[in-house]
């Protein structure tokens, strides 16, 4: 990094000595739609970094101090979400999407009033018919009240591959921590923050807390958030404080085998495996077990979350869809059933019942952000008590 990065230090007053990893914070209950946790503490160490100061705004490169939610640092590029090695070992399909940067963020403090985000964009196609430039291809800026909760500030309106725009307006004066989402199906080949020139600025040195691990669908990806910061990974990680690794591919998570082993390669908080939506019952039938046990034979101590398959939105209309569903479902609950009985522990379960339903859904199969939320107080309600028994 040469001389970009000056000096590692940590905010006294705001964060334990040493820099230690925190350790997973002590959970306690939380209603649907309840505002956040207020976190333990800023993250325990930031970095200093040299900026390219053009006119009156210091550019920061991200790449300089780091980002959250990678869960291999041996990349093929820097925004990438799979090592580079996975090329020619997971399908083509999934290669492609773990390209996109889906659920990567980065953090940092500074008293600037003014923010900018500067980038290129590895694909063209900024946005879908279902879903906006904003949540596609857009950099998600949240800042840290007094309360100490992460509060939306703003957004880039992606309308091309190249991106250099301010975000927002000027926001009161004052230093706080903020964190920047990364777009859910594109990803950044360079991304620098703006602020102004001569205000303070640390970049927030990544988490090492295990990580909630979660393996999935294009939903999991993020399809069809409004906004990075309403995909799931994102609602969960202000919500519990905690990394989250987002491995949502969308329309090919179908439990390989070659994804299991991934997977393991990761020190995970929990596992989390939501990819019925890609899949039919027979596969469902014929690769759940397996997958599961290649994760507890290599983790034997990390919980396991299994998630049903969604319900579309028009199932009760239309007979395909409720049998799909239904099939997908029961095939999933025998996995299940199936690998407790044969002795395989820390499992748990969480059924369609507590999905999104037809109204929370874009297009009769992916969430809006109500939907997303729904994701969220469903897998709040499976998870913290798995990580409260973790932390122990």
């Amino acid at each position: 990094m040469g001389n970009h990065m000056v000096n590692r230090r940590h905010l006294f007053g705001l964060a334990g000595a040493g820099g230690a990893a925190l350790a997973i914070p002590a959970l306690s209950p939380t209603p649907a739609h309840a505002a956040p946790r207020r976190p333990a503490a800023w993250p325990t160490e930031f970095v200093e970094v040299t900026p390219t100061i053009e006119g009156d705004i210091a550019w920061y490169d991200v790449s300089r101090w780091g980002v959250e939610g990678k869960g291999w640092s041996d990349t093929a590029a820097y925004y990438d979400r799979l090592p580079a090695r996975a090329e020619g070992v997971v399908t083509p399909e999934v290669w492609v999407r773990s390209r996109n940067s889906s659920g990567l963020l980065t953090r940092f403090v500074t008293d600037s009033t003014i923010f900018r985000a500067r980038y290129r964009l590895s694909l063209a196609t900024v946005a879908m018919y279902h879903m906006p430039a904003i949540g596609h291809s857009g950099v998600d800026l949240y800042a840290r009240t007094p309360a100490g909760h992460d509060a939306w500030l703003a957004n880039t309106h992606p309308a091309s591959q190249n991106v250099n725009e301010q975000m927002g307006i000027a926001v009161d004066p004052g230093e706080r921590l903020y964190t920047a989402y990364l777009p859910l199906y594109n990803s950044p080949q360079r991304l620098e923050i703006g602020v102004q020139a001569g205000a303070k600025f640390l970049g927030a040195v990544p988490r090492t807390t295990p990580p909630v691990v979660c393996y999935g669908s294009s939903i999991m990806q993020g399809g069809v958030a409004s906004r990075p910061g309403m995909s799931i990974t994102a609602l969960l990680g202000r919500r519990f404080d905690l990394p989250t690794v987002n491995l949502g591919f969308s329309g090919n998570a179908r439990m390989e085998p070659e994804i299991a082993e991934l997977l393991t390669e990761l020190d995970a908080s929990v596992y989390v495996v939501d990819s019925s939506p890609n899949m039919n019952p027979q596969q469902i039938a014929e690769r759940a077990e397996p997958f599961v046990r290649i994760l507890r034979a290599a983790r034997p101590d990390t919980p396991i979350l299994m998630v049903e398959d969604r319900r579309y939105g028009d199932g009760q209309f239309v007979e395909f869809r409720r049998t799909r569903n239904a099939q997908n479902a029961a095939a999933l609950r025998t996995a299940y059933d199936n690998l407790r009985r044969s002795g395989v522990g820390g499992l748990s379960y969480l059924s369609a019942d507590q999905l999104p339903g037809p109204e929370e859904l874009v297009d009769g199969s992916h969430p809006s952000d109500l939907g997303m939320m729904t994701y969220a107080d469903a897998y709040d309600r499976a998870l913290r008590p798995l990580l409260t028994r973790r932390a122990r």
